[in-house]
């Protein structure tokens, strides 16, 4: 337990050194990153980023991404290699042979890489630079080498997420591993060469999952190494210099017979060791451990060797160890070729694996086996992992999309993974592809495209949606396929939604004007007018009035109820968005005629006449708020010029409440001082109207009652019929106290006594208060009609003042001499009420508590009422 414990604690301890020098290693690089790469010419057009991870000789190559500036380029990413030759001096202390090797070695490994063209070999793409101060070499996009990911899985075992971007699963290991065999299998065979230096940190993974052979600063042709088996072996016995060791491979990678002394009389069979060493790396990239774990020992090395048949396999498959036995084997004659790897059980078992694998070789087959291995892919794909599908899958089906036979079959599972994509990723690998194909594509492969719009728009980033989904629906829009046609039109407002407003009103809304117009497609011609509709509220007011005259002649020749519904609800949403006055001159003369077509069915009717009504409710609604407002500023006009005065000369040097109007206040309600704040809100200067020239303003005054308001829909000039029959509902209208000032002085009268009040006495007065009291209360006021000054009239707050009896008679007689007179007077029309009632000529309407009417006639008024029910 305690030995158990140590090793623990030893391995957490170094897992967290591990994890401290790579986090100091990236620090120290990005610091120095500018500083690095400065001069170097094959970096001119090309931005570079962050460091990656490290490969070669000891990770002395820092590999950093970048993105190449260059126009026309398929593919911008790209990986910087830079080899600091500061830090090998550091490395060699001070022994400049150490320092020369080492960089001769470098400088090997990249005119290797130059010269060696392969799917499986990293691409060189700009010529090695070397500097003073670095060598510098421009790769494909490089993502880390295995060494990277065996050192994240140590970090990663202490808790840090670094290794995220690293997680590979046990597929793509296999898979990368073949691709290795693949490798392997082209230098032997075709570059006559043979590596000697497989190690995680010679063996590199691409952005595009790939695994790739590099760290060839080993390698030697295959007839030098047969014909001079001392000079192929490397000499282990000097361990004085930590950068020495890095001019041989590890010594844990090397078969046993490219040690010195150790080597046997082979022939032809020194590529054999590179198969012993990708046996040793398969090892420990798939149990996680060392199988030779050595370090640099040499009497370890040979004593691990010297048992190594017996040695405990049993951390990996049995697949792997029936694999593994043979290229472990000591007998480099035993172990198999590159070739014979590829065609093991643990690789061709895997069906997943098979079908990857045919991938990477599907540019050499016909189009009959390619489309029977997509109808087979389409079974069982969802069984990949997002990033197999990404980095694996989908680039070679993006390749197999360019072709017209095979779109069918491959789109949708493009499709499909596109959407596990980031927008990055779609940027830089997809796009090119895919624009390539949105320019080619036609018939039943356009309609699909066109109807997966959304999917695609989820990975695209937003430049993309106006260069690639834009054209590709108006190429949809020119085929005349009614089917592409239609699609398009409803994927339309999507893609509006991130276009440009230039870009939409020069490309987009042509083609929808033409498409309504001149289809003969119903589908089609309802499908424009729907999609103006939705994309209305992107537009400014002469599009949206193009877009009624489009609708206009539309629906001129097409009355069919699915055209005319369309119609209506374009009219609908452009009256919502621009208000009621596009609404009341252009979309209600559209669509009213619409309501009387017999195509419409009773709910489509129903529904087409509440747009309608919505519309004009909507103008009536906002009608009535800017008279009401237009009411209101009148109203506080007239109150602001009126002259003030003092409240005792507006009553007849009455200070308080009229002691003869008090029954008439008990019969019309009186006051709370909270109405009469509201009535008055200057109770404390009362207005004193003089002659004719207030009421004249106050005649002309608009009204200011509600809609509820039975009178105030009536103008204040219209002459009412005179009635002779004593009827309830004739309408006093004339000039409001016209004749107050200027009719014959006929009626006399005197100021009544105080009588009981009637219980039924209140006066219903459409006009504000506030204005009669004033008017019954200035002391100026003289009334011919009356015969006699108006200063016995005060009504303090309200309330008409009574006349007597005898009175009566003589002011019929003068309306009976004076038809046209402005006050006239006649009893109630059942005789049950005996009190007089002073009538002026006022749009009011009186009723008695006993319910009959009370009529009288006046000049040019009708009738009056008296109502017990309210005092308005």
């Amino acid at each position: 337990m305690n030995l158990n414990m140590h090793t623990v604690r030893s391995y957490l301890g170094q897992a967290a050194q591990t994890a401290k020098e790579l986090s100091s290693q990236a620090a120290v690089a990005a610091k120095d990153l500018s500083f690095q790469v400065v001069g170097a010419k094959c970096l001119r057009e090309y931005t570079v980023q962050g460091l990656t991870g490290s490969a070669g000789p000891s990770c002395m190559w820092k590999i950093f991404a970048a993105r190449s500036r260059k126009e026309g380029v398929s593919n911008p990413s790209a990986s910087v290699w830079i080899l600091d030759k500061r830090s090998v001096t550091d490395a060699s202390k001070g022994n400049p042979k150490i320092a020369e090797a080492f960089l001769q070695l470098c400088r090997k490994d990249a005119a290797s890489l130059a010269k060696l063209k392969h799917p499986h070999v990293v691409r060189l793409l700009e010529p090695f630079e070397e500097n003073r101060s670095q060598l510098v070499m421009v790769t494909e996009a490089v993502t880390a080498s295995v060494a990277d990911v065996l050192r994240m899985r140590k970090v990663s075992a202490v808790g840090s997420s670094v290794a995220g971007s690293l997680q590979l699963s046990e597929l793509e290991i296999k898979h990368g591993f073949l691709q290795v065999a693949d490798g392997l299998h082209f230098l032997h065979s075709q570059a006559n060469q043979i590596h000697r230096g497989i190690s995680p940190e010679a063996i590199c993974i691409t952005a595009g999952g790939a695994w790739k052979l590099a760290g060839f600063g080993f390698a030697m042709l295959a007839e030098f190494s047969n014909s001079n088996p001392a000079e192929a072996a490397f000499d282990y016995s000097d361990t004085s210099n930590c950068l020495a060791q890095s001019l041989r491979p590890g010594l844990s990678y090397t078969a046993p017979e490219l040690v010195v002394g150790d080597q046997q009389s082979v022939g032809s069979l020194f590529s054999a060791a590179d198969i012993f060493t990708l046996g040793i790396v398969m090892y420990e990239v798939i149990a996680g451990k060392q199988l030779l774990d050595v370090g640099q020992s040499i009497y370890d090395y040979r004593s691990k060797i010297s048992a190594f048949q017996q040695v405990d396999l049993s951390a990996v498959s049995y697949e792997l160890q029936t694999l593994l036995g043979p290229m472990l084997s000591l007998t480099p004659a035993a172990r198999p070729s590159a070739i014979s790897i590829t065609g093991s059980q643990y690789f061709q078992g895997d069906v997943m694996l098979r079908a990857l694998r045919f991938m990477d070789s599907m540019i050499q087959r016909d189009t009959m086996q390619k489309a029977a291995f997509l109808n087979d892919l389409t079974t069982f794909w969802h069984k990949f992992d997002d990033r197999v599908l990404r980095l694996k899958v989908l680039p070679h089906l993006l390749e197999e999309a360019r072709s017209e036979q095979l779109q069918q079959l491959v789109l949708p599972l493009v499709i499909h993974i596109l959407g596990k994509q980031d927008k990055q990723d779609f940027a830089d690998t997809s796009a090119p592809a895919l624009r390539t194909i949105f320019q080619s594509a036609k018939g039943d492969s356009l309609l699909l495209l066109v109807r997966c719009t959304p999917s695609l728009m989820k990975s695209m980033p937003r430049p993309f949606v106006t260069s690639m989904m834009l054209p590709l629906l108006l190429r949809a829009a020119q085929q005349g396929d009614p089917r592409c046609q239609d699609e398009m039109l409803k994927q339309l407002p999507t893609v509006a939604e991130q276009t440009e407003y230039t870009t939409l009103k020069s490309e987009l809304l042509p083609r929808m004007h033409s498409l309504c117009l001149k289809t003969t497609s119903a589908s089609v011609r309802v499908n424009s007018l729907t999609c103006m509709g939705r994309i209305a509220a992107r537009l400014d007011e002469d599009e949206a009035g193009k877009m009624l005259q489009t609708a206009s002649k539309v629906s001129a020749v097409d009355h069919t109820a699915p055209t005319v519904m369309c119609v209506l609800a374009l009219g609908d949403a452009i009256s919502k968005q621009y208000g009621l006055g596009i609404a009341a001159k252009e979309v209600l003369p559209l669509l009213t005629p619409l309501l009387v077509l017999p195509a419409l069915s009773g709910p489509q009717f129903s529904q087409a006449m509440g747009m309608v009504k919505s519309i004009l409710g909507q103008i009536e609604s906002k009608r009535a708020r800017e008279l009401e407002v237009l009411d209101s500023a009148a109203l506080s006009a007239v109150n602001t010029t009126r002259p003030s005065s003092n409240p005792s000369s507006l009553t007849g040097g009455m200070t308080s409440w009229d002691t003869s109007a008090m029954p008439y206040q008990a019969a019309l309600g009186t006051r709370s001082p909270a109405s009469t704040a509201r009535l008055n809100p200057h109770p404390a200067s009362q207005p004193s109207w003089h002659n004719s020239k207030p009421i004249a303003a106050v005649r002309d005054m608009p009204s200011s009652a509600g809609p509820s308001d039975p009178f105030a829909v009536l103008p204040a000039t219209q002459a009412a019929k005179p009635s002779h029959e004593g009827g309830a509902n004739d309408l006093l209208s004339g000039s409001l106290f016209g004749g107050l000032t200027s009719g014959p002085a006929s009626t006399s009268y005197e100021r009544p006594k105080p009588q009981a009040p009637h219980p039924g006495d209140q006066l219903a007065n459409v006009m504000s208060n506030d204005r009669i009291d004033a008017l019954f209360m200035d002391p100026s006021w003289t009334d011919p009609d009356l015969g006699g000054p108006a200063r016995g009239m005060g009504m303090g707050q309200g309330g008409p003042p009574r006349l007597a009896q005898s009175s009566l008679p003589s002011m019929q007689s003068s309306a009976a001499a004076d038809p046209f007179s402005q006050l006239s007077l006649s009893r109630c029309a059942s005789g049950e009420c005996n009190s007089g009632c002073l009538l002026i000529n006022l749009p009011l309407l009186l009723r008695r508590s006993c319910g009959q009417a009370c009529h009288f006639t006046g000049g040019s008024s009708s009738s009056a009422l008296l109502s017990s029910a309210s005092y308005l």
